[in-house]
């Protein structure tokens, strides 16, 4: 179980605006303690919980966004957010495709009278 002062340490991280020694202060703990909780497996796995966290609050949020991109001005954007879409929903483009098909004899009529020049 980790502290209080180890779960504000993990949101504090998160928020990316404070160096480990901003965040040291702001704890009133000393930098080597926050560096040494970085490594403690308990810590690691309260930050990946709390990432997880929130990710899965955002997801909604992200899916509006990559749908309203959908009508972007710019046809890139467009085709970026249809194909982020589709992917995801699992609809992958074909890499191969077996085409089998049965042609009968083909026969080429020469029309074109010798000697005459119709390139040029």
């Amino acid at each position: 179980m980790i502290t209080k002062k180890q779960k504000r340490a993990i949101e504090l991280m998160f928020e990316g605006n404070l160096s480990q020694t901003q965040i040291s202060t702001e704890l009133k703990i000393h930098p080597t303690t926050l560096s040494r909780w970085k490594r403690d497996e308990e810590f690691v796995e309260a930050m990946r919980a709390f990432t997880d966290g929130v990710i899965a609050r955002s997801t909604p949020r992200a899916m509006s966004t990559m749908v309203h991109l959908l009508s972007a001005k710019s046809e890139l954007v467009r085709y970026n957010a249809a194909k982020d879409l589709l992917d995801r929903a699992g609809f992958m483009p074909t890499v191969k495709q077996d085409v089998t098909a049965t042609v009968g004899p083909v026969q080429i009529t020469d029309d074109i009278p010798a000697g005459s020049d119709e390139d040029g």
